[in-house]
């Protein structure tokens, strides 16, 4: 019993030893007199840039410990605290302070806090590029310094996913205070963007078009969405890192935590005259803005079906037939300008067999012909009036979380993708005619109207039309033929040498102005052209009037024949070869 006693003992003491030999003592690398440096990132995530360039930021070289060989087991940490290493560089520390620290071999490296507080780097990516750094708070808020290699800088964002947040924290120092907060969209950018600003709540239906893309597709942000909003193409690019698609009119870009848009030197600049003013902001393309702000929902809620099944594809989806058809259908909906557009393109790639004969086509053509924004509207009209959200929904979910588009699509509606493809053109090709037929309406939807100097004449004359004979032999006075000049003259002053465009006109009419005065009224059926100096040529149903200032008026009939008054007595009668005839 006593031996048993004393080899138990010896065993003890035996195991002690050899304890007390295996945690030896590890100093930090920067030199074993160097202090253990502490960190706090505080109890929840800064809102505001300002805020995480003050938070603390661990560097490897703080807490890299340095061991004398790569033995697996268990150390005694700097600061009396336990440390266990696998392997070389691969290793964690429990510090006094109740943080634990691990470190990798690739140079990630970690702090957690028993508080849920924690902090991670990851090494960068590519050449040239520095570490991702991420700060984690425990109500899993997270902030993220990421290094934007293409502009050299970092980018701070602040994400909660699974609450639908993921924005850009914005550096006043660079881009200034909002300019407008207009529910969770805040707009920063130069003055010349004011007269946008100042009537963008008037053109953007926010609340029916977040409904809309709620309830229909299940896209929503509920954090801070910045808008960053560029004077020049070239800041854009620069920022953004690619070309906008489409060119730089009217562009911009939805992205994951901001949206951008383009370009302020575009954009009118308040005269002092209101008509002229009214009239400038009224041609601004606002759908452009309903566009990108689909495509932040889109990437907002895909971040949170990936963080709640933890599925994060290694290779993005690349289907662009999806997001910029969603994109330009849901901009439809709410601005009917861009129906026309997307309706006219695909005619025009259809009619010049530009159009994909496969799904598979489709995809790998990508952005070839800008095919995703006219095509791509037509497929998501198909799906979601044939198929219901839930298709649309279910396609977005699986592809956001590595699922191939071919088997997505197939899967959301049960059908072979290249049917869909071939259903949704059969589809346009029944519906094109009544949109086409009124894209000069919807082209100008919301346009200034353009008024006649002679308003009643000319609402007159568009209800009653011209009454003339088939020859121009009949006409037998002066009064027999319209006044022009009575009719069309317009009030062009305010814009004349100052703005080249189309206008509206009373009661479904259109009138188009040139920059050196010059301009046209028109309709289904006639058109009447006012040159400088009020020279009015009218076409109408295969005859034609023209009308000088002086008062000479020629008719012109449908047979061919004319009759030219150069004065209310003087007249000349002309046969179809134009030569002078007696009726």
């Amino acid at each position: 019993m006593i031996r048993k006693i004393i080899t138990f003992t010896l065993v003890l003491l035996t195991s002690v030893i050899y304890s007390e030999v295996e945690r030896s003592k590890v100093s930090l690398k920067r030199g074993p007199g160097s202090d253990v440096l502490y960190f706090d990132f505080g109890e929840t995530a800064p809102s505001s840039y300002l805020g995480v360039e003050r938070l603390q930021e661990p560097k490897l070289e703080d807490l890299h410990l340095g061991f004398l060989e790569p033995t697996p087991g268990y150390y005694q940490g700097p600061d009396g605290g336990e440390v266990y290493q696998w392997a070389k560089n691969h290793y964690q520390w429990k510090r006094a302070d109740g943080s634990v620290y691990t470190e990798w071999a690739n140079g990630t490296f970690k702090l957690d806090f028993p508080s849920g507080t924690g902090f991670v780097s990851a090494p960068a990516s590519c050449n040239g590029c520095l570490s991702t750094l991420i700060w984690n708070y425990p109500d899993l808020t997270k902030v993220t310094k990421y290094w934007m290699a293409h502009r050299k800088e970092y980018d701070y964002i602040r994400q909660k996913p699974i609450a639908f947040e993921n924005y850009l924290l914005v550096s006043e120092t660079k881009f200034g205070k909002p300019k407008l907060e207009f529910g969770n969209y805040e707009f920063y950018g130069s003055e010349k963007w004011s007269e946008y600003l100042r009537v963008f709540g008037d053109n953007f239906k926010m609340k029916p078009f977040l409904s809309f893309m709620k309830s229909e597709f299940q896209l929503e942000n509920r954090g801070k969405i910045p808008v960053l909003l560029f004077d020049k193409y070239e800041e854009i690019k620069d920022y953004i890192g690619a070309d906008i698609p489409g060119g730089s009119e009217e562009g911009g870009f939805g992205g994951r935590d901001s949206i951008t848009l383009c370009c302020g030197e575009k954009m009118p600049q308040p005269t002092g005259v209101l008509e002229f003013d009214s009239d400038a902001l009224r041609r601004i393309h606002f759908g452009t803005f309903y566009h990108e702000a689909v495509h932040n929902l889109e990437q907002i809620s895909c971040l949170k079906i990936q963080t709640e099944t933890g599925k994060f594809p290694q290779t993005d989806i690349l289907d662009p037939w999806f997001e910029e058809g969603l994109a330009n259908y849901a901009e439809a909906k709410f601005y009917e300008r861009k129906q026309f557009h997307i309706y006219n393109d695909a005619e025009k790639l259809i009619r010049e067999n530009k159009v994909p004969k496969s799904f598979k086509a489709l995809l790998d053509a990508k952005f070839k012909d800008l095919l995703p924004y006219s095509i791509g509207p037509l497929l998501i009209k198909h799906i979601h009036e044939t198929y219901g959200k839930e298709a649309i929904i279910s396609y977005q979910k699986e592809t956001c979380v590595g699922v191939s588009p071919l088997h997505a699509l197939q899967n959301a509606t049960g059908v072979s993708p290249d049917q869909i493809l071939k259903d949704s053109l059969s589809r346009f090709e029944k519906e094109k005619d009544s949109i086409l037929r009124n894209g000069k309406k919807l082209q100008l939807a919301g346009f200034t109207t353009m008024n006649s100097k002679f308003p009643n004449e000319y609402k007159n004359f568009l209800d009653k039309g011209f009454s003339l004979p088939e020859s121009a032999m009949d006409i037998k006075s002066y009064t027999d033929l319209p006044s022009l000049q009575k009719i069309f003259p317009a009030n062009v002053e305010t814009y004349s040498g100052k703005l080249e465009g189309d206008f509206l006109g009373p009661n479904s009419s259109y009138f188009y102005l040139w920059k050196k005065g010059n301009y046209r009224w028109y309709g289904d059926s006639f058109e009447a052209n006012v040159f400088p100096g009020n020279q009015i040529l009218f076409r109408g149903s295969n005859f034609t009037l023209i009308e000088w200032e002086d008062g000479k008026k020629q008719y012109i009939s449908p047979k061919g024949d004319s009759v030219i008054y150069f004065n209310l007595e003087s007249k000349s009668y002309l046969d179809i070869n134009g030569k002078q005839v007696t009726p």
